[in-house]
């Protein structure tokens, strides 16, 4: 049986009985690009879902630093790339084959640091080596890789943004040692346009009927808490999500989340999307409902 729930100015399809570890829980999710397998990934694991974008990728226009990045690249002034995100390195790639096509041949010259799998792949993809760092494979493990490194001082270091700024603390570390780190800005987050499923959430927040929230991203809820001060609903909206069961993707996104005051309640292992919402299910199922 399939029942209709609104809430503000959206409505969720709830599936009865709910068959899972969820067992009807209400389960909250930040999630943009992957909303309806998020949502039906929940839904299967017998939670109520409720699947509220904070944040959407925008790319930068006629972007001058990718510009003056291909320049460096031809001159042959660039030592090492550093990737951070699968869709950063994505971005980078196009761009340079919209605005600079006789660049992206010299990135082959380039030593090229992959922080995750994602950015590898879509290296590998593009016909280009690359090392990767240790697990878990945040910025503190690209920060140690060139703490092995052997001499980089004079060397140019450019590391692709991912949405927001390189750590102020890598940047310092490289300059300790000499080298000329240079962040490039390939995509910043924003707000959703349609910002009223945000809103709703976090009135819903606010109000405690939410048992878990799932974070493929630590972006997200620095997204949400800034939302939520600016409908004046920070105090309560921190108040429930100390009472919540936060499950974190991976060790990027815990760190985000510890660095705005939380504990998440678990971190997906291995980091899938799926795999995190199998696990939050199985976590929550060990707790008697109305304590989750």
């Amino acid at each position: 049986m399939t029942l209709t729930h609104f809430a503000g100015d959206f409505t969720e399809e709830i599936m009865e009985p709910f068959a899972g570890p969820f067992a009807g829980r209400q389960v909250l999710s930040l999630e943009s690009r992957r909303e309806g397998e998020m949502r039906t990934l929940i839904k299967k694991s017998g939670g109520i879902a409720t699947v509220a974008p904070s944040l959407r990728e925008v790319q930068l226009e006629r972007n001058l630093a990718v510009l003056d990045f291909a320049q460096k690249l031809e001159a042959g002034t660039v030592d090492f790339l550093v990737c951070m995100t699968g869709v950063g390195t994505r971005m980078l790639l196009r761009q340079l084959e919209a605005l600079a096509p006789s660049s992206v041949a010299h990135l082959a010259h380039v030593r090229m640091i992959a922080r995750g799998t994602k950015p590898l792949n879509v290296l590998r993809e593009a016909g280009f080596q690359a090392e990767l760092v240790n697990k878990p494979h945040t910025w503190r493990e690209v920060q140690h890789y060139f703490a092995k490194t052997s001499d980089i001082s004079g060397k140019t270091i450019v590391i692709g943004e991912f949405g927001e700024s390189v750590p102020l603390e890598l940047m310092q570390f490289l300059q300790a040692k000499g080298a000329k780190p240079q962040a490039l800005p390939i995509y910043r987050w924003a707000f959703p346009e349609d910002l009223k499923p945000l809103d709703s959430a976090l009135e819903r927040t606010a109000q405690g009927e939410f048992s878990v929230l799932l974070l493929t991203s630590g972006v997200q809820l620095w997204h949400f808490i800034a939302r939520a001060q600016e409908l004046g609903l920070e105090d309560e909206v921190r108040d429930y999500l100390c009472q919540m069961k936060i499950a974190s993707i991976g060790p990027a996104c815990s760190e985000a989340v510890r660095e705005l005051g939380f504990e998440p309640s678990l971190e997906a292992d291995p980091h899938r999307m799926g795999i995190l919402v199998l696990q939050a299910a199985e976590y929550c199922a060990k707790y008697p409902l109305e304590v989750v």
